[in-house]
């Protein structure tokens, strides 16, 4: 019998109800062990959140504006009662489950659109699934998890939102229980909240067909496709398993060192390569042939951001994959990271954009060459590889100092820091690469801008395990001093990360009872309590009034002690704006003298 979305609903709820990782691994494991290739493939996909397998760049094409006209036309409620009910539940699934009732079972039930909505479903349901009459609308088969992928197979096809509509129409209306529409709504939007991430499931397969974790993962960087693993799993197949470019890997991490002192320590002793900590967006570029693919770190594709770097990596012999930094560059030096902004999210790139923002591609690693995986192979192996292409194409690399001592270390530092980059990494040249990892071969200094005290003017829901409690705040600045009666706060950005989830609660409880007013997710609050931010960069931003913005914010602590008018000011965020500490200033165009009756 089919794997059915019940049963999938069921056992991802019980590995949601507990936080232990061992006892999560051990309740999907018993469920992949029963289940046969084709429902496993799909457990697996789904139970990671994913419509369709990860080297399967198809996308479903729906988005919340539709799944919320469909739902909403059948659960029965006040638009805006449905809203804040959502915005409880932390997510459109949770919500639905609370008010689910199977369509035109309910007595009572009269949702909106009922009789139009009828129409469509029957029209699909006869056109799909052989249903000829209304009765049958009444006694639905069970939702397989394999309908699922049929249904999300066709919404992938069309591009008619109309069509769209009618299969998320059949597939809720099939759905006999709250736990199901729930499931069917979190693998939609890509993200199930049951605390089962990667990790686990490469475990819980591991358990299932008792073979060895390392063996799982390995699997997986060389396939990309979880779920193709566990069908090689379950057939005791994971050693045919072969390497296969156009799936993006995990990078390699670094670790923090607050010193070089402290840099020099982790590396007792031993000589590390030196490299410029570029501020761009960590990248890696598959090739094969004429196909070529850039993957960021969320793992999301990006080429059609930068045909100049596409066009450059084409004139490159051989098949490969490559590690390195998109960053905006001009005759051989980095410019500062505002030109990446105006580039990111751009669907349509005009010649103007492309000639004032230009981006080129500095690799640091190379992983794949010609038919051989060289992530086992020492880093000094690797990038000598990488030079030797470099030389033969044009190829930018990024240069490398050796470095043992924290005097060289810190020498080194100031150098990438007046070449304007945010700092330096240290990489064991032994070392081979590991996807994911972050651990004592790479590591990595930068310093950071003064803090800011700040003032909170919002607070947001977060998402996760932290949907239900305001961790995401906005925070400002005075535009003059607090006593002036003209003095305003301007917001500077916006940060989530630095605070403990105690912490987090307090603030919860506290921003509810001095919230102005809820806008969706978010809450105006009084301003009362003032953060320290600190920020790498700032950059100028029209997002906010203020015109400035803080780059990768963390707060540092609550100041308890501090009373708002004690907050920054504007003047205060603009001075560290102009400080030769600040490499978010947007590059200064030379100005041009103007033209005299001789010219």
């Amino acid at each position: 019998m089919p794997a059915t979305l019940q049963q999938f609903a069921a056992v991802n709820d019980a590995a949601a109800a507990t936080t232990r990782k061992l006892q999560k691994q051990a309740i999907l494991g018993e469920y992949f062990r029963a289940l046969d290739e084709k429902d496993l493939r799909l457990a697996v996909r789904f139970a990671s959140g994913r419509a369709f397998a990860a080297t399967d760049e198809r996308v479903l094409g729906v988005g919340g504006s539709l799944v919320w006209d469909v739902t909403i036309s059948l659960v029965g409620l006040d638009p805006r009662e449905f809203h804040d009910l959502i915005v409880r539940s932390g997510e459109i699934g949770e919500a639905l489950s609370k008010v689910w009732k199977p369509l035109l079972r309910g007595t009572g039930f009269q949702p909106e659109r009922a009789a139009q909505d009828l129409e469509t479903i029957l029209q699909y349901q006869n056109d799909h699934h052989g249903l000829q009459t209304r009765a049958t609308l009444d006694a639905p088969a069970e939702l397989a998890l394999r309908d699922l992928a049929e249904a999300f197979n066709r919404l992938a096809a069309t591009g008619v939102v109309e069509q769209k509509r009618a299969i998320l129409l059949d597939l809720l209306t099939r759905c006999q229980s709250g736990r199901e529409a729930a499931y069917l709504c979190k693998i939609i939007f890509g993200d199930l909240r049951t605390g089962v991430q990667e990790g686990v499931l490469q475990a819980a397969i591991a358990v299932a067909f008792e073979k060895p974790l390392a063996q799982i993962q390995r699997c997986q960087l060389l396939v990309g496709d979880l779920d193709e693993v566990v069908v090689l799993a379950k057939n005791n197949a994971l050693e045919v398993a072969q390497f296969r470019l156009f799936h993006p890997i995990q990078f390699m991490l670094a670790t923090a060192q607050d010193t070089a002192e402290i840099a020099a320590k982790t590396m007792a002793g031993r000589t590390f390569f030196a490299e410029d900590k570029l501020d761009g967006i960590r990248a890696q570029i598959h090739k094969s042939g004429d196909r070529i693919a850039i993957y960021t770190r969320t793992m999301d594709r990006t080429d059609e951001s930068f045909p100049e770097v596409v066009q450059m990596i084409r004139t490159i012999p051989g098949d490969f994959l490559l590690d390195g930094e998109i960053v905006p560059y001009r005759d051989g030096r980095v410019l500062p990271f505002a030109h990446l902004q105006r580039r990111l999210g751009r669907k349509k790139l005009t010649p103007r954009m492309l000639s004032d923002n230009p981006m080129s591609f500095i690799a640091f690693d190379l992983l794949y060459l010609n038919g051989h995986l060289l992530m086992e192979c020492p880093l000094r192996q690797r990038s000598q590889q990488l030079n030797e292409i470099a030389a033969s194409s044009g190829l930018l690399v990024t240069s490398r100092a050796q470095v043992s001592t924290a005097d060289q270390i810190s020498e080194t530092f100031a150098a990438a820091r007046d070449r304007r980059n945010e700092g330096i990494v240290l990489k064991d040249p032994e070392s081979c690469y590991s996807p994911g990892r972050r651990g004592k071969a790479w590591l990595k200094l930068k310093t950071h801008l003064p803090t800011f005290d700040c003032v909170v003017t919002a607070a947001e829901y977060g998402n996760g395990k932290r949907r239900n409690v305001l961790s995401d705040y906005t925070f400002a600045v005075w535009s003059a001093h607090p006593h002036d009666p003209e003095a305003r706060l301007l917001n500077v950005g916006k940060a989530y990360s630095g605070v403990t989830d105690e912490e987090i609660a307090q603030l919860t409880e506290l921003f509810l009872s001095i919230a102005r007013q809820q806008i969706g997710r978010v809450f105006l609050v009084e301003p009362k309590i003032v953060l320290e931010v600190a920020a790498d960069q700032i950059q100028k931003s029209d997002r906010h009034e203020s015109g400035y913005a803080l780059r990768f914010p963390r707060i540092k602590r609550i100041r308890w002690d501090k009373t708002p008018d004690q907050a920054d000011r504007i003047e205060r965020i603009i001075e560290v704006y102009d400080s030769a500490h600040n490499f978010g200033r947007q590059e200064q165009k030379q100005s041009q003298p103007e033209p005299t009756l001789f010219d």
